[in-house]
């Protein structure tokens, strides 16, 4: 199908929701062909940028430039309504309809969210030969490496934009340089200042004392203009901006016994698709992967040993001492219209807002109402409600989905500290390797 060459362009763009700046004076030029990754934190405006690239919301200042004005931009949003179809099927289903729309440019928010490693590697391969441009919001580092050739990232500080060539390694890599080299002149330029104020410091002292007789003696004011003038010589470097670091502390309260689930020749039935005859059986910190294609029934499984749907046939066995808690894929269980901090009634108000506090949810958030968090706030605020409840079995159903890039590295740190029992199903190729899986059930 043949596709228009032309630019997509956002000229000066800034946008804000209320008082809360979230794009200032952003430029970003979209050319024939290009393969952009759009990275920054959860809330430093990159949905919204795709919005504004799409024509769906307007700037408040600057402008979005189609070349030519016919061109073809084809959106795709992060959340798409299920219905009865698995996450990985909506997923598919959409990106399909995107790629043969016939659309010279593609924005795609979060493309990669439920996609099992076949569909992983099925849409790198659409992309490779989709003829147009495309930009994309991705946290899957793997994906990015293997797509980009560009990266923009949103600076949360500045709200603005910067450019790194190359993927997601080239791109972190690149990152941390430049952060080191901003270091060593904000360093340089702080000690050469110190320098001549110490100098000038003791110059003044001297004068005062009468020190270096038989050459002229300067008055202070002379020796202030001196050193001054020479201060001003010295570039002033801003201090590298420390962006809020999350730190999540991930620990079981209670040691549960060695046996923690079982099942004895299970079997699960949801309308036409049956799952068994299963003898599985994990123990006190086991990591358990569970992998396999969309439909498997890996989310089936997992029911299956929560008990959250009846056995066909079979038995199921909870472990004495067993504290269970899950991150469910569709983030349901904070769906509701109750305040965030209602969640947390094991905890008395002032722990629970330092709990959250500590997961990147301010005061500003707790008395939200749970549905109106973004999907990361509201992965996030999960991971909290888990620690509140001090789970020594933790399940976790895809729990990449939504966070950034930040939030996710800094949970394989909480996890690599977690010393009770993990059931993860993840297709983030990165997080996966790193959780270090002690079984992997492939289904």
């Amino acid at each position: 199908m043949s596709r228009r060459s032309g630019s997509l362009v956002a000229a000066g763009v800034s946008k804000s929701f209320g008082v809360h700046e979230v794009l200032r004076d952003v430029h970003v030029v979209v050319p024939a062909g290009a393969r952009i990754g759009l990275v920054g934190p959860n809330g430093a405006g990159k949905s919204t940028l795709l919005r504004l690239l799409a024509g769906l919301e307007e700037p408040d200042a600057g402008a979005i430039r189609r070349s030519p004005p016919g061109l073809a931009v084809g959106y795709l949003a992060q959340e798409r309504d299920a219905g009865d179809r698995s996450g990985g099927e909506v997923a598919r289903a959409a990106l399909a309809a995107m790629l043969d729309g016939g659309f010279d440019v593609l924005l795609l928010d979060e493309p990669t969210n439920d996609l099992d490693f076949a569909g992983l590697a099925w849409l790198e391969g659409e992309l490779a030969r989709f003829g147009g441009s495309v930009v994309v919001v991705s946290h899957d580092r793997a994906f990015l490496d293997g797509v980009v050739t560009r990266v923009v990232e949103l600076e949360e500080w500045g709200h603005g934009t910067r450019e790194y060539a190359g993927g997601w390694s080239a791109y972190e890599a690149e990152r941390e340089r430049r952060r080191e080299r901003h270091y060593r002149r904000w360093e340089g330029s702080v000690a050469e200042r110190r320098r001549i104020e110490e100098q000038q410091r003791r110059m003044v002292e001297w004068e005062r004392r009468g020190y270096g007789q038989g050459r002229k003696k300067k008055k202070s004011k002379d020796v202030q203009r001196t050193y001054a003038a020479r201060l001003a010589k010295v570039d002033v470097v801003e201090k590298p901006y420390e962006p809020w670091e999350l730190r999540l502390e991930l620990a079981p309260s209670t040691r549960s016994g060695d046996a923690v689930l079982r099942l004895e020749g299970a079997v699960v039935e949801r309308g036409s698709f049956r799952l068994g005859p299963l003898d599985l059986g994990v123990g006190w910190g086991d990591r358990v992967a569970i992998a396999g294609p969309n439909g498997s029934g890996k989310t089936t499984l997992l029911d299956a040993l929560l008990g959250r749907i009846p056995l066909a046939a079979g038995e199921r066995t909870l472990g004495s001492g067993v504290v269970l808690g899950e991150l469910e894929q569709a983030r349901a269980a904070l769906a509701g219209p109750e305040p965030l901090l209602a969640a947390f009634r094991e905890l008395d108000s002032e722990t629970a807002r330092s709990l959250l506090a500590k997961f990147g949810l301010g005061a500003e958030d707790v008395l939200r109402p749970a549905r109106s968090l973004s999907p990361g706030e509201r992965t996030r605020a999960l991971l909290a409600l888990l620690t509140a409840r001090g789970v020594n079995c933790l399940v976790l159903d895809e729990p990449t989905n939504h966070l950034d890039v930040e939030a996710i590295e800094e949970l394989e740190r909480a996890l690599a500290g977690y010393d009770g029992t993990v059931l993860l199903v993840t297709h983030d190729r990165v997080f996966l390797d790193r959780f270090g899986a002690t079984r992997t059930i492939e289904l």
